[in-house]
């Protein structure tokens, strides 16, 4: 059976340019290429490919959970300061009873990202 080795998160955004400034700007992305009405990203393994879709339905009018990113990072707490402090529409991290401390993300698009970290990771860098 094939193995999946990586993956990609591919995002349709109305505004290309104000999509792609809010990732590097406020989220700390970084661009990798841009062709033909679409913007690479990446931060750490996180890699992102959003596309210039006019006339789209924002994902603000589609229900809550019809997509979320998940991110797993090594410090949810420090994440969460850094994009509380750009200005990012975030949720206050919280411990949840599978194991991970998350917080929340509501993109400038609607799009929305879970942010993760052990807690046995966590407990164990605060030791």
């Amino acid at each position: 059976m094939a193995e999946i080795t990586n993956n990609l998160t591919i995002l349709a955004v109305e505004d290309l340019a104000r999509s792609r400034d809010y990732y590097m700007q406020k989220m700390g992305f970084e661009e990798t290429l841009s062709t033909g009405g679409w913007s690479f990203l990446k931060r750490g393994s996180l890699r992102l490919r959003i596309g210039h879709c006019p006339g789209i339905v924002p994902m603000s009018a589609c229900q809550d959970h019809s997509l979320i990113i998940q991110a797993v990072v090594d410090d949810a707490d420090s994440l969460y300061q850094e994009f509380k402090s750009k200005g990012v529409d975030v949720s206050e991290p919280e411990d949840k009873p599978w194991g991970q401390r998350e917080f929340g993300v509501l993109t400038i698009d609607g799009h929305r990202f879970m942010f993760t970290q052990a807690i046995e990771t966590r407990h164990a860098e605060g030791s």
